[in-house]
């Protein structure tokens, strides 16, 4: 499990060959007594040891062999990147580790190329069929999220102890139901009634509700969270993003507008005013058109990024912020002005590279996030020796999860590594 930053998740490792133990679901207020609260908690920082240099061995290797095997390589190519991302991160000068199985990747990711060519092609086949296939990933996609994050998480230890996801099937189907019809149904109703554009309009109109989708989200996914036997608590609610996606929704349409309006006027002005130089301004259009044309794009796209940033950030400190286990607390303190130059920095690099500055700026993203989360707990091996947990040695025998689900999740663009 990594802290995302667009390459890995927040708990990492210890040795390959560390120990780590199997821990079977409690009560929740069973394991909330486990630990006693201590009088006072001790802060430590989380650090990455790693090197854009490092990584950009590890991603070049991992493009290459994807690219020669025709993505047959993506999965043992995502275990090591998950790998390197964890075995570099320390709390408390202690690593974490993947335990991961590539083997078990690769299957999922069959599975998802086959679903994923269901969608785009044989979707479209017939009306029958679409709706056949619109069941089956209403029906199968809660499955896969949740497996996704106990596959990513029990593979994911820490002092080698496991982590854990004790979520509930039908939990994942009250959150994840509503999303899968949300995103299927434009296309849906683009197959059943292919000749009346306005109907599909109204398609899109459940995407309004997407900050309490998200929300719902991420309150499944981080109240159900467990490191050895501390079971996690969460306490965001269903509005929490609420003003986040309303306050960027409001500056990007308003930025929309004022541009259109602009355009219009400029346009409308030199053709009643000044015709000749409209004349001239027509004539030169088609030599204008790219490099507008592309510092239009690159203008958008950097509103969109502020946007974007100002969202992840609130996302993800509210987020952690939220997120307690009986005697640890996480604190998330990202910045949004830094780490949006940071964005930008990044954005810039990597065009300039030709996309080779890509494995810097997940290396750059992923430490600067580490750098403003912190965990507030009383000496880590106080809570260790008061569960009294017995460990097992790691083995093929003892993998645990699906990983089926984490690499679907992963191919239709559902990145669980937060």
């Amino acid at each position: 499990m990594q802290i995302q930053t667009g390459a890995t998740g927040m708990w990492p490792p210890a040795a390959e060959t560390q120990p780590a133990t199997t821990i079977p679901d409690h009560d929740a207020a069973a394991v909330t007594n486990i630990v006693p609260m201590a009088e006072q908690q001790t802060e430590y920082h989380l650090s990455f040891t790693g090197t854009g240099k490092e990584y950009f061995r590890i991603w070049i290797v991992n493009l290459c062999l994807s690219l020669a095997t025709l993505g047959i390589y993506s999965a043992w190519a995502k275990v090591r990147r998950l790998k390197y991302f964890d075995r570099n991160t320390q709390l408390n000068e202690a690593v974490f580790n993947f335990h991961g199985d590539p083997r078990i990747i690769f299957r999922g990711r069959v599975i998802a190329v086959i679903l994923l060519f269901c969608y785009h092609y044989l979707f479209t086949f017939s009306k029958t069929l679409a709706l056949v296939l619109f069941a089956i990933f209403l029906l199968g996609v809660p499955w896969m999220m949740r497996s996704a994050l106990r596959f990513r998480l029990r593979n994911s230890s820490y002092l080698g102890l496991r982590f854990q996801f004790h979520g509930t099937l039908a939990g994942a189907y009250r959150t994840y139901f509503p999303v899968g019809i949300v995103v299927l149904l434009p296309g849906l109703l683009g197959v059943l009634i292919p000749h009346q554009p306005g109907i599909l309009v109204f398609a899109f109109i459940p995407y309004l509700s997407w900050p309490w989708l998200h929300a719902r989200m991420r309150m499944y996914q981080h109240k159900e969270l467990a490191f050895s036997e501390l079971r996690s608590s969460c306490s965001l609610t269903s509005n929490s993003f609420l003003w986040a996606y309303f306050a960027v929704g409001l500056v990007l349409l308003i930025f929309v507008v004022m541009i259109g309006m602009g355009s219009a006027i400029f346009i409308a002005t030199l053709k009643n005013h000044a015709p000749d130089n409209y004349k001239i301004f027509m004539e030169l259009y088609g030599w204008l058109l790219f490099p507008l044309g592309f510092l239009a794009i690159l203008l958008a796209y950097i509103i969109f990024l502020s946007g974007s940033t100002l969202l992840q950030v609130k996302i993800w400190n509210k987020s952690w912020n939220a997120t307690h286990f009986p005697g640890v607390e996480v604190d998330s303190h990202l910045p949004y002005k830094a780490f949006y130059f940071l964005q930008v920095k990044n954005l810039i690099l990597t065009m300039l590279t030709l996309g080779l500055y890509r494995p810097f700026a997940v290396v750059n993203v992923y430490r600067f996030r580490l750098q403003h989360v912190s965990v507030k707990a009383v000496s880590f091996e106080q809570l260790l020796a008061t569960q009294q947990v017995p460990v097992a040695q790691t083995g093929k025998s003892r993998q645990v999860g699906q990983a089926s689900g984490d690499s679907t999740a992963d191919l239709f663009g559902f990145d669980l590594s937060w």
